[in-house]
């Protein structure tokens, strides 16, 4: 009869390890520490089956494969990079879509009021940061949500501005000012989350 305990441990190593992820990148998709993983992998504890089942999710294994004894393990890359495409026309569709809207505001204010609203390009490009940061939590990892929502509120700040400086004259050039405490927060918010994948 197989160990089934020392083949789990020595599973989660092989997956891990032939997948090119280091225990904190695993951490982090599972909401764990890095330090469980270890305890993991050293065989001191092992995860619930919830989380086991989770584990083959990530690397596409049937959960019978994590219990028997292996030499080598399944990579995931293929299934990541086939993942990417779709995910990848989704976030432009999208980015598209608000870009058309701004495209018929502006036809139509040229057309019937013979406005010309440019202002509704500027608006698109949070609109569309906006629709790539909340697919990019779900689909990619946490530097690329980062990126995404800090140019999102960057380029919110820079419409209010642009509005402004359109429509009133005005040059509130000090809206950019809210942006780096907001910064800062965001920044210091992620990494404490990175040190700590439960809060």
């Amino acid at each position: 009869m197989e160990d089934i305990r020392k083949n789990i441990v020595n599973n989660l190593i092989l997956l891990r390890k032939t997948n090119k992820m280091t225990q904190q990148e695993l951490a982090k998709a599972l909401n764990y520490s890095d330090k469980a993983i270890s305890r993991w992998e050293v065989g001191d504890s092992l995860p619930d089956i919830s989380v086991l089942l989770r584990v083959c999710e990530i690397y596409g294994v049937e959960f019978d494969w994590l219990i028997h004894r292996h030499e080598d393990a399944p990579t995931i890359g293929k299934k990541r990079s086939e993942g990417l495409g779709p995910r990848m026309a989704i976030v432009f569709l999208l980015a598209t879509f608000c870009y058309a809207v701004a495209t018929i505001i502006f036809v139509y204010n040229r057309v019937f009021h013979n406005e010309a609203v440019w202002l509704a390009y500027i608006w698109a490009a949070p609109a569309s940061l906006s629709f790539a940061s909340m697919f990019s939590r779900r689909w990619w990892n946490g530097i690329t949500t980062a990126i995404l929502i800090s140019l999102d509120m960057w380029s919110i700040l820079t419409s209010v501005y642009l509005h402004f400086l359109a429509t009133a004259g005005e040059n509130i050039w000090p809206v950019f000012l809210l942006g780096v405490p907001i910064q800062v927060i965001f920044v210091l918010f992620e990494y404490i989350r990175r040190r700590n994948p439960r809060v």
